[in-house]
C-alpha cells in the first residue's frame, strides 16, 4: 500500500512541476535576430548576453554589453522600442520583473 501511495505522489509531483523549457516564450522578433547577428561579428560584443525578462504581463529584451559604461541602457520593449527609464520605473522593474531566460550569449572572439 504504501509503495502506490509512494509512486502516485511521485507521478503527481512529477506532473504539477513545470521547467523552464516547457514554458512558452514568445519567438525572437526579426530586429533583435538582426542585431545578434551584428553582435556575434564585432569582438566589441564579447561577453555580451540578451535576456529576456517577463514585467506586468509584457516583454522585453535586455542586452548587457560588460564593455558598455551604461547600465541597462540596452533595454528594449519586444517591438524593438527603447525603453526610457525613470525612478519610479526602474524600481518597480527591480521589485516586479522576471527574467525568463537567456536568449544569447556570446563567449568567444
Amino acid at each position: 500500500m504504501k509503495v502506490k501511495v509512494l509512486i502516485i505522489l511521485s507521478v503527481v509531483f512529477l506532473f504539477s512541476c513545470t521547467r523552464e523549457e516547457d514554458e512558452k516564450f514568445p519567438a525572437n522578433p526579426d530586429w533583435l535576430t538582426d542585431k545578434i547577428s551584428q553582435m556575434d561579428t564585432v569582438d566589441y560584443y564579447f561577453g555580451t548576453a540578451v535576456y529576456l525578462y517577463e514585467w506586468h504581463n509584457e516583454y522585453y529584451y535586455y542586452i548587457s554589453i560588460p564593455l558598455s559604461s551604461c547600465m541597462m541602457c540596452e533595454f528594449y520593449s519586444y517591438d524593438g522600442v527603447k525603453f526610457l527609464w525613470t525612478k519610479d520605473n526602474s524600481e518597480d522593474f527591480q521589485k516586479n520583473a522576471i527574467r525568463k531566460k537567456i536568449v544569447w550569449q556570446r563567449n568567444r572572439i
